[in-house]
């Protein structure tokens, strides 16, 4: 294969599907505001929006479905449904979509704020995504320097793949721990997952 159609057929592999997102129940009021009837249009990348704790609690299934893969418990090899972690508050049904186009997926990425909601951790500290480099091209578009809030019900402006690797530690930070192997307190570096584009990024605790 000739490195051009090897790279043709990256893009078009990454970008053949995206899935689209349907709140099909809500079990008494979510925090962040998402309603039966809510369509989000999300990759493996892009959350469209989608509370952070509810598209990290779906990722791995959203990648399975992305890729062109299938669900063993699940009828339909073209859907998936799923609920939120908070008590299963939010109920959801994934469907692969076929796209159009080959062009990259990047829409919503505001950020809601949920401080003074009777959530403390994030009335007392705020937290940032800084990016340290990008090793190649992030097709995202990552940059050094770049610098992103977040909390746990908010990617905003990061991607949704460094957004699921980092929540695995933000609601540890948010609770005022750190981890044993970092140097510097109130900050944790890590690496996103795509080993040949890699974008290294620190998460940085600080108190409002």
């Amino acid at each position: 294969m000739l490195l051009e159609d090897f790279v043709t057929n990256i893009i078009e592999t990454e970008n053949r599907y995206y899935q689209e997102v349907t709140i099909t129940g809500v079990t008494g009021e979510c925090p962040y505001g998402h309603q039966e009837g809510n369509i989000f249009r999300v990759t493996n990348c892009n959350h469209d929006g989608l509370c952070g704790a509810l598209y990290k609690a779906i990722h791995s299934s959203i990648i399975t479905l992305h890729y062109g893969g299938a669900l063993p418990w699940e009828k339909d090899p073209h859907t998936f449904k799923g609920l939120c972690p908070e008590m299963g508050r939010v109920q959801i049904e994934a469907k692969r979509i076929k796209k159009e186009d080959f062009t990259f997926l990047k829409t919503r990425t505001q950020t809601k704020s949920l401080k003074g909601k009777g959530f403390s951790m994030l009335d007392k500290y705020i937290h940032f995504v800084e990016i340290i480099d990008v090793e190649n091209s992030c097709a995202w578009g990552h940059e050094p320097g770049q610098k992103f809030e977040i909390d746990p019900f908010n990617a905003g402006g990061v991607c949704g793949y460094l957004f699921a690797k980092v929540y695995d530690f933000l609601n540890l930070y948010f609770a005022g721990a750190d981890l044993p192997w970092e140097f510097e307190k109130d900050i944790m570096h890590s690496v996103c997952p795509d080993s040949y584009n890699q974008v290294s990024f620190r998460l940085i605790r600080k108190k409002r």
